[in-house]
């Protein structure tokens, strides 16, 4: 019984996605957002309805600020779009 539960554990693990963490400018104009990562930060520039992938930089979560005029703590799974007049869409 304990092999079979350490082999179906492990092959969960195998099949289980990456969790990502994406950013989608919805605006036509590119827009600047804010990554905080600890004792990190950087400026990301987002083209207008490109999307930016975080994943790597804040696989244990991290703060993100733009032009919504407030910041969001994001984490993976968390991905949200964002229009500079209507602010945080989830998706």
């Amino acid at each position: 019984l304990k092999v079979f539960t350490v082999a179906g554990f492990i092959s969960l693990l195998l099949v289980t996605p990456t969790l990502a963490l994406v950013v989608t400018n919805k605006d036509a104009a590119e827009q600047k957002i804010g990554v905080h990562m600890g004792d990190k930060q950087r400026v990301d520039t987002i083209a207008g309805g490109k999307t930016v992938d975080l994943s790597k930089d804040c696989a244990s979560g991290c703060g993100i600020t733009g032009p919504w005029g407030y910041s969001w703590m994001a984490k993976t799974g968390e991905d949200f779009s964002f229009d500079a007049k209507k602010g945080i869409l989830k998706p």
